[in-house]
């Protein structure tokens, strides 16, 4: 189960990482061009990046150098958050096949959060 979990990690954590990192780093005008921002500030959409990117790293950090691995499964929890708050985004614009990458990454963070409680406990 262990190498399980640090398969789901590496792939989540690249994934919030690299996508955190672009809403940080492109320019105004291209954060506009992705057709769910439409009505979103640019601030909003940036501070979407940062908590990604720390959920992402989250994800490793901790696992990796034994710093407080409680960090581990609140990141994955925050990202249930995230993606169960994106799937119902898309679905009430209508975008239901826009709904089914964050509805598998809900399921992908939901069973780290389950494979390390405890962690937590």
């Amino acid at each position: 189960m262990s190498v399980f979990l640090w398969i789901l990690q590496i792939v989540l954590a690249l994934m919030f990482i690299g996508i955190g990192g672009q809403r940080l780093v492109r320019r105004e005008a291209q954060l506009k061009r992705l057709p769910w921002t439409d009505g979103y500030p640019p601030a909003a959409i940036r501070a979407l990046g940062v908590a990604e990117l720390v959920a992402g790293l989250c994800l490793l950090v901790p696992g990796l150098f034994g710093w407080a691995p409680v960090l581990t499964p609140l990141a994955g929890a925050g990202l249930v958050v995230l993606m169960a708050l994106a799937v119902v985004m898309h679905l009430r614009r209508g975008e239901r096949q826009a709904a089914i990458l964050p509805a598998i990454l809900l399921v992908m963070s939901g069973t780290v959060v389950w494979g390390r409680l405890d962690q937590i406990l």
